[in-house]
């Protein structure tokens, strides 16, 4: 379990067998069941999520209760609601198992304390968020920008495992679209 963990890290930095032990016993594991709430308003995310098996989605729900989806964690990604994990504050977002999920999660305390005994974790996480800005920041772009059909095929480059694995309902919500209006933007593009 802990070895996906391990592997996704090694592709950025090196790391001692000392520090490898030092971050498995920082992280404990999770099962999740499918529909089962991670975090929810207005509780605080008390964990960062590591995906190692399923996906888990990240959503907002305006006050008509129209739900947004932000993000899609599947395997070998991160989520948590960011601000309320770092701030202790309630969350805004809700992180939802779309399927059965197998997580590693630490705390902000674990985590703050792998940080300092692990240095070159900092540039890992450094990276992490700064991919993770760079890409709210691209879909936010995209989401204003850009044609239903060009979000789509942006959705299937960037989540190539997900197509099949996901309800429509939920990629026309990524969208920004209702799901009749994907349904014919997809079969447009298909033909």
């Amino acid at each position: 379990m802990h070895a996906v963990l391990l592997q996704e890290l090694k592709k950025h930095i090196n790391l001692t067998a000392d520090e490898e032990e030092l971050i498995t016993t920082s992280f404990r594991h999770k099962k999740v069941r499918k529909g089962q709430f991670l975090v929810q308003p207005p509780d605080i995310a008390l964990y960062e999520h590591f995906v190692v098996s399923g996906c888990l989605m990240e959503y907002y729900l305006d006050d008509n209760g129209t739900q947004h989806t932000l993000i899609f964690a599947p395997e070998r990604w991160w989520t948590t609601d960011l601000n309320s994990f770092l701030k202790k504050e309630e969350s805004r977002y809700y992180i939802e198992a779309l399927e059965d999920t197998e997580l590693l999660v630490v705390t902000r305390e674990a985590l703050d304390k792998l940080l300092k005994e692990i240095p070159l974790l900092n540039n890992y996480f450094r990276i992490l968020y700064q991919n993770a800005i760079m890409g709210l920041e691209e879909r936010i772009l995209n989401v204003l920008s850009s044609k239903v059909e060009e979000r789509y095929l942006r959705f299937l480059k960037k989540y190539p495992q997900l197509e099949n694995r996901l309800p429509q309902y939920l990629i026309a919500s990524y969208l920004g679209v209702t799901p009749e209006f994907f349904s014919r933007v997809k079969s447009r593009i298909h033909r």
